[in-house]
């Protein structure tokens, strides 16, 4: 018996395949969208998992505002429950590939934490090679454009030694990579270039030269045993976080200590040498000094010296010229006296010719007379002789001879005396002549020596004069040469008593620097902390509270339309069943057939649908999320526990639908059910009794509305069937609605202002307000005191960050505060505190309720809330100054937000870059980059949105082909009445279309407003901590799902148009008897 009725069974399955497929599919859809959905969650959490035990990410992140030293790891490491910890250096820097100008991050490599993933290229070898950030390939160039070329870094920061930090400045690139530690692609902020980092590297750890760890990362013994963010994950790492914070003031006091007594000591030590340099200095100025005294002294001296000689040689030269002049003046009286004797000579001369040739005259005479006489004499004598021979007395002619011997002898002694004048004259004129030519000899030499001693003293004046000319240059030439040494003294010393004065400065700065040493302060971070990490744990959390929705609604729709088939089913086989009961079948058995027929389909359309399910939709899912995040490999587990759980439900839901209906009918006798069951009763419609609009109507119209109310339970099944999937697509579009315009409204409506500058000291805050008054691009700017820590109430907490503006008067250029509920606008004042609608949510608190601030240094404070304020990411507490002061300390600005013009991004970067250099500015962050960051985490979210708008879509095909198909079966005798009556193929269409038609019109409005109810509900179920959606659906969006839901039903029109003209009018006109 059992066996005939299994193979009854297995013909009704044939029979009915279109039926059995409609219910196969319903399964199919049920189970494949819940295991999927489902799945997609852990499968996501275990390839982070894999991703993150793989590459050895760390458990725990510790970072330092003053760095850690050997001392801080060893004591790190001697916590217990910690398996290693490994101390970091990093260093961001501007760096050049091909030319191009880019912001990285220097990453040392430890292959034992936060090991890389190599996707392209080998691992690094040698100290001048790096791996690069696969980042980079999303700028569309390949791995193999960038494998082998070189990155140049041109950071200029040196240690505290003056040591270049990077020991390597130019790197090969020999592999593409991505590493655990960033799986988003966002790479973090910098003090440097733009102030964003574009990608990073990673090197050997001889690279960077720096005496301190930038980071530790600490891995917690068995914690790879288990699987990330799960309970038993933080159970082991929480408590090492908590001993972490045990230590945590010890180890920040002594490293302050230590490097605030490093500085003083290296201070102290500069300042030493300050002192031997600076009397050094002062030395040689002084030495410089004398010696500029002693050369102007002694061109002072030479200047005098010079003056003397010259007045000298003037004096000397105008005494040369004067007896020049009377030595010239003495010849010339010399030349006139000896011209006059020449003169007087030749008077002379011509005289005593004249008496000479007069004496030659009187000479001749006495001559002739002397002749005579001496004739006589002779005579005289020769008479004598004769006479004294003869012996006479010869005294007569004695006395003859001696008056002529006298008289000869007058004569004689005349011409003597003559001659002896003329010879005297002539000696006299000789004398005198050669007097005269003596006088003109020493007249001449005389000239000659004049004129020799006048060229002489004009030489030796010229030479003097040269001289001191020659002289007067040189001390010119020394007094510019002493102006130039002077001058060069002064600029020296200037410069000297500068660079004192900045060395002095420094070491003054230097001082006041320590002074300004923040205490050291120890930031402990586990994986959430992390913002990709953060952003995907989001993500999953929402994967996994849709999957927590839809399938719901997909089930409750698949229990109306099986129920719907399952109740048409067992009518068409009431008199099967009533055979199968009057030949002695109990209930049981006979249901048993039903929940074959229901369990095969649920069975088999589950397996596929797990089958599909498990291993499609969390590859999609994958494949849309790994569009933003960044993990090489994903772990889709084929997880049959979910799956048989999916094809249980969907059994429960179909198999208890077919119960139900089965249940119902076998109450009746098997003679009650042998006999077709008897139409119900006839009676007028509603519209019949409006006749003002019956009477209106055409036979077909009419006909459609009889049908309608006869059939009311079809109608409703139908109707709340298309109602389901439409209200599933308006979910759809309405999450992807609440979520598109939340960075907008967050980050254009909220947060006014373009950029923010994040300060670490206010030492040059003056000159950066002056930048910001003086660039022509910004509008205007709001100075703001920000600080983070935890908002609590009744033991629940929030992490928050908390703004305070410094006036009141321009806090709104920064932020809009609007009341949540009401729209208007708040106005900030001291008697509470603002806080975001979402944190008011979780904290359970609203107006004048008091709430708990617990600030980064673990001290607490109660604020009464004054007002609640509009926001959608994030949670904020917004005070005024005043109420800060008074109740918390005192204010200081760190943060300062920037309304700029409306200028492209290059000018903000170039702002940016500007801004960077000054002393005290951590980062400049572009609003558009934290709206991109926002973004690209929900567009994971729309992702999602478009496989629950396609499942959506299938679902409402799957339910409209299944009730178009329901509702031939039950109307087949009518349909072939129809066309035995003469109707067209197209006018049989029609009569069956336009209920399918009015049906779908109804479902879509009904479905829109269930649509509308259903994305508020589904929208605060999948929430996250820090979101706020905007829960708003679009008119596109109503629109959209009533033309997907229309058009799906148009479809299936057309697919009931070949059934209908298949249906055999002979077949289905025989008796049912």
């Amino acid at each position: 018996m059992k066996k005939s009725l299994l193979k009854n069974s297995l013909k009704t399955i044939k029979k009915t395949r279109r039926r059995f497929i409609s219910i196969l599919i319903m399964a199919f859809l049920g189970v494949g969208f819940f295991a999927g959905l489902v799945a997609s969650s852990p499968d996501m959490l275990d390839s982070l998992d894999n991703y993150a035990d793989n590459n050895n990410l760390y458990d725990i992140s510790i970072l330092s505002t003053l760095g850690f030293t050997d001392e801080d790891i060893e004591k790190i490491g001697e916590i217990d429950g910690i398996e290693n910890v490994y101390g970091v250096q990093t260093k961001d820097s501007l760096t050049k590939i091909d030319g191009k100008e880019s912001i990285c991050k220097v990453i040392e490599y430890n292959e034992k934490i936060n090991t890389p993933a190599i996707i392209a290229g080998r691992n690094i070898e040698n100290e001048n090679e790096c791996l690069l950030d696969s980042a980079i390939i999303r700028t569309g160039k390949g791995a193999e454009n960038y494998i082998g070329k070189k990155i140049v870094l041109e950071n200029t920061d040196t240690s505290a030694d003056d040591n270049p930090t990077f020991k390597i400045k130019e790197f090969e690139i020999v592999g593409i990579i991505e590493t655990p530690i960033y799986i988003s692609t966002e790479r973090g902020n910098t003090s440097i270039g733009n102030g964003t980092v574009s990608f990073y590297i990673f090197t050997k750890d001889s690279a960077i030269d720096l005496d301190y760890y930038t980071g530790a990362y600490v891995t917690v013994k068995n914690a790879k045993e288990t699987v990330t963010n799960s309970t038993e994950y933080l159970e082991l790492v929480n408590p090492v976080i908590d001993k972490l914070e045990e230590i945590k003031q010890e180890r920040e006091e002594k490293r302050y200590t230590n490097l605030v007594n490093e500085a003083t000591d290296k201070v102290e030590k500069a300042q030493k040498e300050f002192d031997d340099k600076k009397e050094e200095v002062n030395s040689k100025l002084t030495d410089a000094e004398n010696k500029i005294k002693e050369a102007e002294d002694k061109i002072n001296s030479s200047k005098i010296e010079l003056q003397n000689a010259e007045k000298r040689i003037r004096t000397e030269e105008e005494n040369a010229n004067a007896e020049f002049e009377k030595a010239e003046k003495q010849i010339q009286e010399g030349e006139n006296k000896l011209s006059t004797q020449r003169d007087n000579l030749k008077s002379s001369k011509e005289t005593f010719e004249t008496k000479k040739q007069e004496t030659k005259l009187i000479i001749g005479q006495i001559d002739s007379q002397i002749e005579t006489l001496e004739n006589i004499l002779s005579t005289l004598q020769a008479q004598q002789a004769e006479l004294e021979k003869q012996g006479i007395d010869t005294s007569e002619i004695q006395s003859q001879i001696l008056t002529t011997q006298g008289t000869l002898n007058e004569l004689r002694k005349q011409k003597n005396s003559i001659e002896s004048e003329i010879q005297k004259g002539e000696a006299q004129l000789k004398a005198w002549e050669s007097e005269i030519e003596k006088g003109e000899k020493e007249l001449n030499s005389k000239k000659e020596e004049i004129k020799n001693a006048k060229i002489k003293s004009v030489y030796e004046f010229k030479k003097a004069k040269d001289k001191i000319a020659s002289g007067n240059v040189k001390i010119e030439e020394g007094k510019a040469k002493l102006e130039e040494n002077k001058k060069e003294y002064e600029n020296s010393k200037i410069e000297a008593e500068e660079k004192l004065a900045e060395a002095q400065q420094k070491l003054n700065s230097a001082r006041e620097d320590i002074k300004k040493i923040e205490k050291c302060k120890w930031y402990i971070q586990d994986r959430t902390d992390n913002t990709g990490y953060t952003n995907i744990f989001d993500a999953i959390k929402t994967m996994s509270n849709i999957s927590k929705m839809f399938p719901v609604i997909f089930y409750l729709v698949s229990v109306l339309i099986s129920l719907t088939t399952m109740t048409r089913m067992i009518e068409e086989e009431r008199i099967e069943i009533g055979t199968l009961k009057a030949l002695g079948y109990t209930n049981t058995q006979i249901i048993f057939k039903y929940i074959l027929y229901s369990v095969l389909a649920c069975v088999i359309g589950g397996i596929l649908g797990m089958t599909v399910g498990l291993y499609l939709l969390p590859n999609i899912v994958w494949k849309l999320y790994s569009m933003i995040y960044n993990i090489p490999k994903f772990y889709c587990t084929y997880r049959v526990e979910i799956g048989l759980l999916g094809i249980i439900i969907a059994f429960l839901c179909i198999g208890g639908a077919t119960i139900i209906v089965a249940k119902k009918e076998l109450k009746e006798m098997p003679s009650v059910l042998m006999r077709p069951k008897p139409p119900k009763k006839g009676k007028r419609i509603l519209l019949e009794k409006m006749t003002f609009i019956w009477k209106r109507f055409n036979f077909s119209q009419k006909v459609t509305a009889r049908n309608i109310f006869r059939y009311k339970k079809r109608a409703i099944m139908t109707i709340i069937g298309i109602a389901g999937c439409t209200g599933l697509m308006l979910t759809g579009f309405g999450i992807k609605d609440s979520v598109v315009d939340i960075p907008n409204a967050q980050f254009k409506g909220i947060f006014k202002y373009d950029s923010a500058i994040t300060l670490t000291n206010t030492n040059e805050l003056e000159n950066i307000e002056k930048y910001l008054n003086d660039n022509e691009d910004i509008e205007e700017y709001t100075k703001i005191c920000a600080s983070a820590g935890k908002l609590e109430k009744n033991n629940i907490n929030c992490n928050t960050n908390v703004f305070i503006s410094e006036s009141l008067d321009n806090y709104e250029n920064a932020y809009n505060l609007i009341n949540y509920q009401t729209g208007e606008k708040i106005k900030l004042n001291s008697n509470g505190i603002v806080i975001t609608d979402k944190a008011a949510d979780m904290l359970g608190v609203t107006y004048g309720d008091y709430v708990t601030f617990i600030d980064g240094d673990d001290v607490r404070y109660e604020f009464k809330v004054e007002n609640i304020t509009k926001n959608h990411v994030g949670h904020y507490i917004y005070m005024t100054k005043d109420f800060y002061q008074e109740n918390v300390k005192q204010y200081k600005t760190n943060m300062i937000y920037i309304n700029t013009k409306d200028i492209s991004i290059e000018r903000q970067n170039d702002i940016s870059r500007d801004i960077l250099k000054f002393d005290g500015v951590a980062s400049v962050t572009i609003i558009d980059t934290l709206m991109k960051t926002v973004s690209d985490m929900l567009n994971t979210m729309n992702y999602v949105v478009v496989i629950l708008i396609v499942a959506s879509a299938l679902l409402a095909f799957v339910v409209l082909y299944s009730l178009a198909n329901i509702n031939i079966a039950e109307r087949q005798r009518e349909i072939a009445t129809l066309k035995v009556l003469g109707f067209y193929d197209r006018e049989v269409d029609n009569y069956i279309n336009k209920e399918n038609i009015i049906f779908t019109i109804l479902g879509v409005i009904i479905g829109l407003v269930f649509g509308t109810f259903l994305t508020t509900g589904i929208i605060l179920s999948i929430e996250i901590d820090s979101l706020r959606f905007m829960q708003n659906i679009t008119i596109l969006s109503y629109i959209y799902s009533a033309i997907i839901t229309i058009a799906f039903s148009i479809i299936v029109n057309f697919i009931i148009h070949f059934v209908l003209k298949k249906i055999n009018m002979i077949e289905s006109l025989k008796s049912v008897e």
